[in-house]
This record gives C-alpha cells, structure tokens and sequence, in this order.
C-alpha cells in the first residue's frame, strides 16, 4: 500500500515509522553521529551499512560543542545524537539545531533512565529516539528507514522503487513496546493505533503472559542460529497463527528467550471460562512449539485487568509467576496463585551432604564445612534464582580452594561451570550441573596422584612458587632431579614440558583474576609471574584464543551480562 494510498491519521501517526521506503535518491544523505561513549559512536559508525540508507557519515564527535561546529560546516541532513555529553548537552544541541532550521532530521540515542529526557526532546522535532543499550538491528534499520523516506517527502524527490511495508510483527512490537515499557503514547493514543492496525485487543478484561523459551541455548545451537532470526521469525509466525485462528490476542518479540502475549476476553463474564479458553489456546502454543522445535515453552500469567494503562502491572505480574519456574520446573502454566514447596526445595538442596564424590573428593573434614554452608543457605531459604546461581558458584569456588591448596588447580572447570549456571533454568539443572563438577573434579584429582614423588613435588613447588621468576634447574635442584630428567618426567607424566605447564598454572590463575578482581592485565601479568605483559598476552592468546581484555570482556558479559566498566579494562 503507498503511502498516499494509506488514511490520514495513519500516515500522520508515529506508526509512519514503519512504512517506509527504500529508493534512493540521487545524493547522499549526510549523517553526524555524537555521542560521548566512544565504544558506542565507533560501533554505530561502523557496524550500519550506510550505503543501503544512500547515507554517509561525515563526522563523529564525542561533545555537544564539537558537534555544533560540524554541523555549522557540514549542514548534515541528519544528526543523531547522546542527550548526556560533556560542554554542551544534547538538549542544548537540538535546541541550538532548530533555531537554525526545522528540517534537519534528529534521532535520539537514550538510556532506559533518560527516557523522560528523550520524551522532551521530541517537543523540539526529534523524528525518533533509540534506546542503546536493547536496540537490535532491525530496530536500526527501521528508525534509519523511516528517516530516509521523511527525507524523500522533505525534497518532493520521486523514490525509484515502491514504498513497501515493513514486516507487520515490527509495527506491532515497536507500538507495544513504546506503550508498555516507554510509556510514549496515552492509552487513547494507544487504543486509537489498536483500531487503526485492527489488532485483536480491547481494555476490557485483559491477560498478559510472559513466555519464555526452556533451555534456550540447547535451541540456538540446535538451530545454528546464533543470531536468532530463525527462530524469532518462525516463533512469530506460529504465534500469528494460532492467535489468528482463534481471534484472541496478539503477539511480540521481547528477547531471544522471552515473547509478550496478551488477551483480551471482553466477550465472556465468567473468570472460570476466560481462563478455560485461555489454557486451551497457551496449551496449542505448547503443543506446536514442542513439535515444531522440540523444546517446551513455560508461562508468566497476570491476573484479570481492565485497561490499556494496566500492561505495566500485568507485565510485572507476569514477570513474578515466571520467576517461579525455578523452583518449580519448565512448560508449566505460573501465576500469583502457583506456589512452590518449600518441603521439597529443602529436600533437593539437603542431598546435596550426601554426595559420595564430594567427600571422596575432599575428605571428611573438609566435607563438614560444605555441609555446614548447605546448612547455613536452607536456614535462610532464597526466593529468587539469582541468589542460588550466587550460592552455586560459591561452593564450587571453596571446593576450588580446598583443592588448590592439596596442589589441585581446577579452574578451568570451576569458569566452565560458571558459565553453565547461568544458562540453567532451574534447580534441578543447578544441581545437576553441580553434581557433574564434582564428578569431573574427582575424576581430576585421582588422576593427578598417579604421579611420581618427583613430579608431585614439582607441581607442589609451582603452585606455591608460580608468582616468582623460577625455573626448570630450580625446580630439578628441589626435587633432587637433574634438569634434563624431570624434563623427561614432565613430558611423560603431564604430556607437556616443564614450561608449557608452568604457563598453564600461571594462565589458569590469571583467568581467575580477571574474572574475580578489577586488576589491570599488566598487573595480573605480574602478579602470577610474567615479567613481561606482552609476553603475558601472547600466551593468553595462545592458550584461550583471546587476548586478557576479551576474556574478560566475554565472562563478564556471560556472568553478569554487565559491560558498563568495558572502557575502564584496559590489556
């Protein structure tokens, strides 16, 4: 459908933003990027393919003041641009930019805490905002699309291909997403784009379900789909469908792992029969999402509401029945009214005293003050999975501990499990994967007493000496060995040399540092025996693929999904 073809409130509205063009002119549009954050500026510039906009970017400043001064050289046709800089704002800009014309195109890069800013500076012409830190690319694209067609209107150019329309799941989640979570249009603004779209939804007798995909990453990799597309678009395209046959509710993207379903079920009375179809239709969602990708699907479920302004209760609701899934298990329908047993909660983490391999793998005593920490956590039994990932992670790090000082260096399995925990969706798998560390601890640990007297001493030495400068004929003369024999020894016993496992021992250590401490990466080169830091970083490289920064960069992200300290890490 053209645009001139399209009713007057909807090519007025901000829903404009999704039907666009993608002609291109004769000129490149020109593009000034500021924005302080110079991770964030570089990779805008770098990563969007500016060309397929008919775009260039002419400048980039990390300043308000700069940027002022470019703009004045360049009269770029569009600015996008950080509210939050050094020298002069980015409300100061845009104000600065429209006493001096009104059709330069601004966009907005906001953070979730200066939404109420961004919504201000939409009174001083901003033709869109993008949240930095949860904008996709298809999001990008959109804003940047939209953009390129007010362009075309501005010049009364004729595009050389037809307007065409963006993907309808795009127009529903941008508009559900600006209402729900950013609060942008008024619930009239709201209900006036639900007739306008024909959406399936009335304020009357609302249900909002969080849906979240089970064990998620089994999925990606099932799929090979590490960018999600395919799964994003099929989950859609189900969604639609069985909505669609149905007449009830419509669907959005979240996340990868999450998706927003909401109903509205104006036409039945009773509470009993509105959570009678409801089952039926989130049980076919089930059913087909099981068949379709093998996996199984849990729901968040909000109480009943009324009201378009009521989404972002019910959203919050939603979110806290979901949360119980942890204790609870996966493909479960969760709501206020589910409750967890405690009994049983108490009786999954009480087996954990009882393991065999643990007090196998760290004798009686040892055993007891692990008990005494199970103890101490049913005593002050947490309601939330985030203090369990903290408490899992906890114990593997004392067993590690304990083992390091018999001489036992586990930490390339305690950084494994690290990074499994946090893709565990319950309890169970918690204690599982749990289970596996000790095992594989176990298994470790007796292989490492096969060793000679000598080689045990020799890895003894290094475990307490690998922070100093020592060597292979230290070493030997401590052990009593000629050099060249504990050489032998080494690489028959360890299958590596007497350097190659001393880098070994160091670079373990220099991955728990960085994951656990703010150090400098020169300053772990020291502390764990390198005198030199790039030789320290050609042998991280070597052994992990990455340099100490990226390694760091990647766990914090896998840990934490925390990168706000990134610039202050330096290699």
């Amino acid at each position: 459908m053209a645009t001139s073809q399209l009713p007057g409130a909807w090519r007025d509205s901000p829903i404009q933003s999704v039907m666009i063009s993608t002609a291109r002119g004769f000129c490149m549009y020109k593009v000034l990027i500021v924005e302080d954050e110079m991770l964030v500026r570089l990779g805008l510039r770098n990563s969007v393919n500016w060309n397929k906009f008919n775009m260039t970017v002419v400048a980039d400043a990390s300043d308000g003041r700069t940027a002022w001064e470019w703009y004045v050289r360049e009269n770029p046709d569009i600015v996008i641009t950080d509210l939050k800089m050094p020298d002069m704002d980015g409300m100061a800009l845009i104000s600065k930019i429209r006493e001096k014309d009104k059709i330069t195109r601004i966009i907005v890069l906001t953070c979730m805490e200066e939404f109420d800013l961004a919504r201000k500076a939409v009174s001083l012409g901003v033709s869109d905002y993008m949240i930095k830190l949860t904008m996709t690319e298809e999001e990008m694209e959109t804003v940047l699309q939209k953009t390129v067609h007010e362009l075309q209107l501005r010049d009364n150019s004729n595009p050389t291909k037809p307007i065409v329309q963006a993907s309808p799941h795009l127009v529903k989640e941008k508009l559900l997403k600006d209402f729900v979570f950013y609060n942008i249009y008024s619930a009239q603004e709201f209900g006036n784009y639900v007739n306008e779209l024909k959406l399936r939804l009335s304020p009357a007798r609302l249900i909002l379900c969080s849906m979240e995909i089970d064990n998620y990453k089994d999925l990606e990799e099932k799929f090979r789909d590490e960018q999600g597309q395919l799964i994003k678009m099929s989950l859609l395209n189900i969604l639609e469908e069985i909505l669609g046959n149905c007449g009830r509710g419509e669907a959005f993207y979240f996340d990868e792992m999450h998706y927003i379903v909401i109903f509205s079920f104006s036409d039945i009375v009773s509470e009993q029969a509105v959570h009678q179809e409801l089952y039926g239709i989130l049980n076919r969602i089930k059913e087909v999402i099981g068949s379709y990708f093998s996996v199984s699907v849990s729901f968040g479920i909000s109480s009943i509401h009324n009201g378009f302004p009521s989404f972002g209760k019910m959203y919050h609701e939603a979110l806290k029945a979901l949360e119980k899934k942890f204790f609870m298990g996966t493909g479960l329908f969760l709501s206020s009214t589910s409750h967890r047993s405690e009994g049983e909660v108490i009786e999954k983490i009480d087996g954990l005293k009882h393991l065999p391999d643990l007090s196998k793998l760290l004798g009686e005593q040892e055993t007891m003050k692990i008990n005494l920490k199970i103890d101490s956590l049913v005593n002050r039994l947490p309601d939330d999975k985030k203090s369990f990932q903290q408490f899992f992670c906890e114990l593997v790090q004392w067993i590690s501990v304990a083992l390091y000082s018999n001489g036992d260096h586990g930490s390339a399995l305690v950084l494994d499990y690290n990074r499994k925990i946090q893709q565990c969706d319950t309890l169970v798998e918690m204690i599982a994967d749990f289970n596996t560390y000790v095992s594989d601890a176990l298994g470790n640990s007796r292989r490492k007493k096969k060793l000679s007297k000598e080689v045990s001493m020799a890895v003894q030495f290094i475990a307490n000496h690998f922070g100093r400068d020592i060597s292979l004929v230290q070493v030997a003369e401590y052990v009593n060995l000629s050099s060249s024999y504990l050489s032998n020894l080494f690489k028959k016993e360890l299958q590596v040399n007497f350097i190659e496992y001393l880098n070994h021992v160091r670079i373990e250590r220099a991955k728990e540092l960085l994951l656990g401490t703010y150090l400098k990466s020169y300053e772990i080169a020291d502390e764990v025996g390198f005198s030199e830091h790039t030789y320290f970083s050609k042998v991280f490289k070597r052994s992990t693929g990455l340099s100490p920064n990226e390694f760091r960069k990647q766990l914090m992200k896998e840990w934490t999904g925390d990168m706000e300290n990134e610039d202050s890490i330096e290699d």
